[in-house]
């Protein structure tokens, strides 16, 4: 159980995947091997915002002499790294290819980390089950980035055009005579955003 709240400011409210940390979470206690660090929060603009997860068992919660650490990135999915006596020292990081969908089921994911943190290695079956979830939380972090950026809600009632189509931008890149400087103007000025910040 998450005793400490990771996110902004002890907010995690404010985090649109604070959901699928908990589920996470709470997979992983009830399969007996709660993490010893969490940490939940979003990247910044220069990376789109992206929301994170960072799982992390030191040596003391393992077997095998080393430490493990799932991270997870909301358009990445799942990775892992195997660390040595010390946290810091990472001597494996990769995907976990068996975690076949992005937001995968948070009994999956304790399946694979269990067998990581009881014998260092992957599965050897795949996993294609999504969470239940999945499409709550991708529009929350859809909200959370228009939010940041200073726009509404993508879904929010008042957008609604007479059409049926929701109210928006409409932008045309020719690929062919612009250049990739006047593609990333011309985005930056149908958000709002001006000049390079």
């Amino acid at each position: 159980m998450l005793l400490d709240p990771p996110g902004p400011r002890g907010k995690p409210q404010g985090m649109p995947h604070w959901p699928y940390v908990k589920a996470v979470d709470a997979a992983l206690t009830k399969r007996g091997i709660p993490p010893g660090t969490v940490r939940a929060s979003h990247h910044g603009l220069e990376r789109g915002l992206t929301t994170y997860i960072t799982l992390a068992w030191d040596v003391s919660r393992t077997e095998g002499g080393g430490g493990i650490r799932l991270d997870w990135e909301e358009r990445q999915g799942w990775y892992y790294a195997l660390t040595g006596l010390n946290a810091y020292d990472v001597l494996l990081y990769t995907v976990v290819t068996v975690l076949r969908t992005p937001v995968a089921a948070p009994e999956t994911v304790a399946d694979v980390a269990e067998e990581l943190v009881r014998h260092r290695r992957l599965p050897e079956r795949e996993f294609w089950a999504e969470w239940d979830g999945a499409r709550e939380v991708r529009a929350a972090a859809i909200d959370f980035r228009r939010a940041r950026l200073g726009l509404g809600p993508a879904g929010h009632p008042g957008r609604e055009c007479g059409s049926g189509a929701r109210e928006g931008v409409q932008l045309t890149i020719d690929t062919q005579a612009d250049t990739y400087e006047q593609a990333i103007a011309a985005v930056r000025a149908a958000y709002g955003r001006g000049p390079q910040a």
